[in-house]
């Protein structure tokens, strides 16, 4: 069972995103689709925006570049992406969903779109809207 926190923001945040995560990976198990939370992410930046290089994606998902490598080699190796020299930088390559990564799109958005549901479920569209709000404040405060 999961604890109501009552700490200070920035852990509020933290464990709303580590158990929104936890859920999204077991919803991910539940349904088969063999992706992890760091991959799913990858490939949503991705769907967004296709032929993104490794420096734009860890730029986006404020994650080291290290760990984007990590995360692109997995989603390589499952077939889902491939990495392209683009023309005008050959050091710099662009990452390309596959025609399987594409296919997946709709079912592990559904997915991600039912855990968002449930954590919604019985708050106002009010308190939703303060609460998005507040965060794009704080987002914005911290660029």
């Amino acid at each position: 069972m999961l604890k109501k926190i009552t700490n200070p923001s920035p852990k509020a945040i933290s464990h709303l995103e580590r158990v929104l995560s936890f859920r999204l990976k077991q919803r991910l198990k539940i349904i088969d689709l063999n992706l992890t939370v760091e991959e799913y992410r990858t490939l949503f930046y991705l769907w967004i925006d296709n032929g993104l290089t490794q420096n734009e994606l860890a730029e986006k998902a404020f994650k080291e570049k290290s760990l984007i490598t990590k995360t692109i080699n997995s989603l390589e190796k499952k077939g889902l992406i491939n990495r392209k020299r683009k023309k005008d930088d050959k050091r710099n390559k662009q990452i390309f969903l596959t025609e399987i990564a594409k296919q997946l799109q709709q079912k592990a958005q559904k997915c991600a779109n039912q855990i968002t549901n449930i954590a919604e479920h019985n708050i106002s569209s009010h308190d939703l809207e303060v609460f998005f709000k507040v965060i794009n404040k704080m987002e914005e405060n911290l660029k």
